[in-house]
């Protein structure tokens, strides 16, 4: 017997006896107790989508410019691997791009300028280096040393003069090596500078390559959502890494639901689901709860109450009918027992932490302890202390209630 079959037969119970107190019944409605099936059923709704899916996400590159969606593929919409869909629009892009390459060509202008200045103080200096060269060699050959032809003071004028020279030659060397370290230094600080702005301008023509976001592969194009439910389109900002679309794997599909968090008590992975289809209701499909996010959140920003997220694996997916985006409603079975009695709540009555039920036997109403199971928002297991068959009274029976003893 169904959960809802039993509620049913149980109301109808109550009801017939409602009227039939006897004697010390007072006006309590009362019920006989069936063996049934007990449950506890989460409520949830949501979407069906593909449980893998490649996302169609903007360009991490896309971080130098605003950019806005331009076009975009109709949703839902077969497409095959390398088709464009979803072209993205930006003006400060070729801005960008011209700005750069204009100081692109002005500094390999400032670094062609550079070399030939440089070039050219490199050849004075190496032509000093050979004239002053020529002159010591000149001034070593010339030089007068023999003190039985040469005066003594034209042999010191001849000997201070080839030391100037040597002095000289050197000096010129050493400023030649300086001009050097000089020019390497000063053309990597403007190659530096030129290997940003490269870097800059293939950044920017990377960008607009990626305007047009095409797809990874053959597959059916389903439009993202934004946080609060709104689908992008046209017009719309898109920003770096953000996720406009999918292409999804249609062979495998999960359902994405929402539940309450007033009755998600007992929510938990792996509990067994049933699915039904909003425009199938007849049909349900089984599967299992697969993961479930660890806190609640409203599903808009003026809604007070807040639903906590879960996905359901399907074990059968049927492509004729499951399509991503397809309403459902779903029932997560938190506990299911069978052949076990179970009473509505409101005919218990509590004494400390013992349970009693009153029972009409024989004209009489009597107080039976009993123990309680599982329990539901609108049900309690008994598992001891009623049997099937008795007649209880759904509330306080009265001042009659001092006619029975517990039994």
């Amino acid at each position: 017997m169904s959960a809802k079959i039993l509620a049913a037969a149980l109301l109808l119970t109550a009801l017939l006896a409602a009227g039939c107190g006897g004697p010390g019944g007072g006006a309590a409605a009362g019920m006989n107790v069936r063996r049934g099936t007990f449950e506890i059923v989460i409520p949830a709704f949501g979407e069906l989508q593909a449980a893998k899916s490649t996302p169609i996400v903007v360009s991490p590159e896309s971080r130098f410019a605003l950019q806005s969606i331009a076009w975009m593929a109709p949703e839902y919409v077969a497409v095959k691997s390398g088709d464009v869909v979803i072209r993205l629009a930006s003006t400060q892009l070729p801005d960008l791009l011209r700005t750069e390459e204009a100081e692109m060509a002005k500094l390999n202008l400032e670094i062609a300028q550079k070399e030939k200045q440089l070039q050219k103080e490199k050849n004075d200096l190496t032509g000093q280096i050979a004239v002053t060269g020529i002159q010591r060699e000149l001034a070593d050959v010339y030089a007068a040393r023999d003190e039985t032809i040469y005066s003594r003071n034209k042999i010191i004028e001849d000997a201070i003069d080839l030391n100037y020279q040597t002095i000289r030659e050197r000096y010129f060397q050493q400023e030649r090596t300086q001009l050097e370290k000089r020019i390497a230094a000063e053309l990597q600080l403007l190659q530096s500078k030129a290997r940003a702005h490269e870097v800059k301008i293939k950044q920017f023509q990377d960008q607009l390559n990626n305007l047009e976001i095409r797809a990874p592969h053959d597959g059916m194009l389903i439009i993202g959502k934004m946080w609060n439910g709104e689908k992008y389109r046209v017009g719309m900002n898109a920003y770096s890494g953000m996720k406009l679309g999918s292409l999804p794997d249609l062979s495998v599909m999960e359902a994405k639901v929402y539940v309450l968090e007033s009755e998600a008590a007992g929510l938990k992975e792996s509990l067994p689901v049933t699915v039904r289809l909003d425009y199938e209701p007849g049909r349900s499909f089984t599967g299992k709860v697969a993961g479930i996010d660890t806190i609640a959140k409203p599903l808009n920003e003026d809604s007070p109450l807040k639903y906590f997220e879960a996905r359901v694996g399907l074990d059968v997916t049927d492509p004729e009918l499951m399509k991503p985006g397809v309403q459902v409603r779903a029932s997560i079975f938190v506990e299911k027992l069978d052949d076990v009695i179970a009473i509505p709540n409101q005919a218990f009555v509590f004494e400390g932490d013992a349970a009693f039920v009153f029972i009409r036997k024989g004209g009489r109403v009597l107080k039976r302890p009993v123990e309680m199971g599982a329990r539901s928002l609108t049900q309690t297991v008994v598992t001891k202390g009623l049997e099937e068959g008795a007649q209880i009274l759904l509330g306080q029976p009265g001042a009659a209630a001092k006619a029975g003893r517990p039994s």
